[in-house]
Order: structure tokens, then sequence, then C-alpha cells
């Protein structure tokens, strides 16, 4: 056992070069060193203080803080100036020669996969969380059942999702050969599909991968803010912020900081692809009935999600 200090200066570093000052300051108990929280504090404070000043710096260039549309960009092009900066893009027209696109009305579908059972996410509209607690949330229904759930009208109460991509594999392989293949971009995996009606929403979440989101059917409004606005959203359960939405008022006014972070809205139609880098917060509404497929398989390393420090 180590022996106690023989008088109360020798208990702490020297504060300031008077011993008089020293003894008085020890005997109120003055920090002479930072405690671990205090510590803890400083070190997110002056993170965020570097975030803020890297926005801000960014912020001077229109061309740097935009989120561009571009056309026939190439594979390294792609990887040099966004996969690996992390930065995020829309490319128009990449698969606009897709048979999907053209094909993938709600009767084709109906065709196509007949009264296959699929799951989704049923019974979101009783539960705010239903995205973190999304596995209470599975339903089977045959596919022609839930597309006339769905078409029946607009709502968040129905929708298959990335989730439920591995249970949903066989029943929608039947449309796999109206896909074409983005070799410039991406391995020859599957994608992620994700159908439902107008007005599903997506909470505001980050990913544990980059994201190349391919729109298919119909409309989505995505709005995306850069990592260096976590300290403004809130980062509740998981990968998910307390806000939910940006554009509930009311969520707002529980949450006011969120109306300073910067962000950027994205509005996705048929035949356009959205990278979405890993932890880019980003909230996803539809316009109206959609289809889009989420694809994780990219030609470069997307393994951040192994190292995501757990609850």
């Amino acid at each position: 056992m180590t022996a106690p200090p023989r008088n109360p200066l020798e208990a702490r570093p020297a504060l300031v070069g008077d011993p008089g000052l020293n003894l008085a300051l020890s005997r109120i108990s003055f920090p002479a060193t930072p405690t671990p929280a205090t510590k803890t504090d400083l070190t997110l404070r002056r993170r965020e203080w570097l975030l803020d000043v890297m926005e801000a710096q960014r912020a001077l260039s229109e061309k740097a803080t935009a989120i561009p549309r571009v056309r026939d960009l190439s594979s390294q092009d792609f990887l040099d100036s966004y996969y690996a900066p992390g930065r995020p893009l829309v490319i128009e027209r990449a698969i606009e020669h897709w048979p999907a696109l053209k094909r993938w009305t709600p009767d084709y579908l109906r065709r196509k996969i007949g009264d296959a059972p699929v799951e989704f996410q049923g019974g979101r509209a009783a539960n705010p969380d239903y995205e973190i607690d999304g596995y209470s949330h599975k339903k089977v229904l045959p596919f022609g059942a839930y597309l006339d759930l769905i078409t029946a009208g607009s709502g968040n109460d129905a929708y298959v999702t990335a989730n439920n991509s591995a249970a949903n594999r066989a029943a929608l392989a039947p449309l796999e050969r109206d896909l074409g293949f983005l070799d410039s971009y991406l391995t020859r995996a599957h994608g992620m599909m994700w159908i439902g009606p107008g007005g599903t929403f997506t909470p505001l979440h980050f990913d544990l991968t980059n994201n190349l989101i391919a729109q298919i059917v119909g409309r989505k409004r995505v709005i995306l803010l850069p990592p260096s606005e976590s300290a403004r959203l809130h980062h509740g359960r998981h990968v998910f912020s307390a806000v939910r939405d940006l554009e509930d008022e009311a969520r707002l006014a529980l949450y006011p900081s969120a109306r300073e972070a910067r962000r950027f809205v994205v509005d996705l139609g048929p035949g356009d692809l959205l990278y979405s880098p890993i932890g880019w917060w980003h909230q996803v509404r539809a316009r109206d009935f959609s289809v889009t497929i989420t694809y994780t398989n990219f030609r470069w390393p997307n393994l951040g999600f192994e190292t995501f420090p757990k609850d």
C-alpha cells in the first residue's frame, strides 16, 4: 500500500509557483489537474470546435459543400472525388437503360411475383421507434395482398424495407432480370429492395456502411447532414437521432439545436443514384408509390460496421 502524502502539496502537482497559494488552493479542493470527467468534456468540446471550424471553412465554397448531380462518372473519378473523401453525390442516367424503370408498375409487379409471401414492416404508425424495434414489426402477406394494402392510399404503416431483404430474396428474385449492373462502382451482388406507398418515412439516422441508393419507381426526398453536425442532432439509440424528423416543427421545438444544423435536400426520381457515405445523417420520405434498391457491395472496402462501438 502506498503511504499517504506527507502534506497537502504532495497530494497534487503544483498549481502555480507560489507555495502559499498552492496550499490555500489545495485546502478548498481546487482541481490542480482536470478530473477524468473534465478531461472528457474538454476533449468533446475541442472535437466539436474542430468540426465546426472545418464545416465553416468548407462553407466558403459552394462547390465544396453542394451535393453535385453528375453524369457519366468513371470508376476512378467516383473513387477519388466521392467514395474515398466520403462526399455525397447524385449520379443521373446511369441506370436509365434498366428495363425496371419502365416495367415496374404495381400491375407488372403483381404479375411477376404473384402471391408469393413477402415480409414487411407493419403496424409502424403506433410506435415512434418502429425502425429501432423493426424486428417486432415483421409481418407476412401474399405479395398481391400487400400491394392491395399499400396502393389503397398513402401512409407509413406498411413498408418492405432493407431489413426484410433476406426473407424476401426468393419471392422478389423474378425481378432481378429487369435490373442491370453498375460495374464501375459495384460488384455483382444483390441489393436490398424497398417497396412502399407514398408517405413512408425513414427517420433521421446514419448508416454503418457506404450506400448507393438506386431510385427505380416513384420519387423520394432525402435530407442529408454531414457527420460534423452530430452534436446538434441528439444522437440517441444505436444510429438514430432523437430529433427523428427535421421537417416536423414539434420535434424541432423539442430539439432546437437541430434547426441550426447544415442540411442538404435531395429529390430523387426514377433513374437517380444517390451515394450516401458512411456517417452522413439522412432521413427519407417517399412522395408516391416507390421502389428503391440500396447497394452496399462497392468495389472498395466498406467495413465500418465491424468496428462500430456497441451500446
